[in-house]
């Protein structure tokens, strides 16, 4: 049965954040972030994931909440706005300063090889472990895939794990750099060029992946 796709509401961040978290519990860029405190933590930094991109209606998720896509649309960072910065104090209260110097640290790592050209940067995409191989992931990727072909825009991401850099190779994220991080995984920063629809591949595989970071990151929880 196909799932319903839907933008994500407010009242959704709670089941949302539990996703997330349950999907990054293996995931190496997540438990250098987070360290020793992964479970009181990773709903909190979840949350705030959410919180920080809800309100440009670019999370999708499937109408079960079991699969999420969170997404920072073009140019959305440039300059913080202050309820984000807002939002990130709130988390700093929770976490604690090593955590956010950790974060800080694999951020700053993930700017130092983006791009400066405009693009869709995919922050979190997660599936509910329970749920995996049902196809979930590559649904909620879908809506800002098609949009960001049909404005000619690239879209970015990064992946801790050669699991899921496959995955999203066959998405057509193909074009990888390697990201310096001290002391962190191994880490690539992946780019998909925009395609038009001759190009776009035919995809059998029933694969999910999950992936995030403050601003930056991505796991395997499928």
């Amino acid at each position: 049965m196909n799932s319903v796709i839907r933008r994500a509401l407010p009242g959704d961040r709670e089941p949302v954040a539990g996703t997330v978290a349950a999907a990054f519990a293996d995931d190496p860029a997540w438990a250098f972030m987070l360290g020793a405190e992964y479970g009181r933590l990773a709903v909190h930094f979840a949350a705030a994931l959410f919180d920080v991109r809800i309100g440009s209606q670019s999370v999708w998720v499937t109408d079960d909440l079991a699969a999420v896509a969170m997404w920072d649309p073009p140019g959305s960072t440039d300059d913080p706005a202050e309820d984000v910065e807002s939002i990130w104090a709130r988390y700093r209260a929770i976490a604690g300063k090593n955590t956010l110097r950790r974060i800080a640290t694999y951020n700053d790592a993930v700017a130092a090889v983006a791009p400066s050209e405009a693009f869709w940067y995919l922050g979190v995409l997660a599936t509910r472990p329970e749920r995996q191989r049902e196809g979930l992931a590559t649904a909620v990727l879908a809506p800002v895939l098609r949009q960001a072909d049909r404005l000619d825009i690239a879209c970015c991401l990064e992946t801790s794990t050669p699991v899921n850099r496959r995955f999203y190779e066959h998405r057509g994220f193909t074009q990888a750099t390697a990201i310096v991080l001290p002391g962190g995984p191994a880490t690539w920063w992946l780019r998909r060029a925009p395609v038009t629809a001759a190009c776009t591949p035919v995809l059998t595989e029933k694969a999910d992946v999950a992936g995030a970071g403050q601003r930056h990151g991505d796991s395997l929880s499928t």
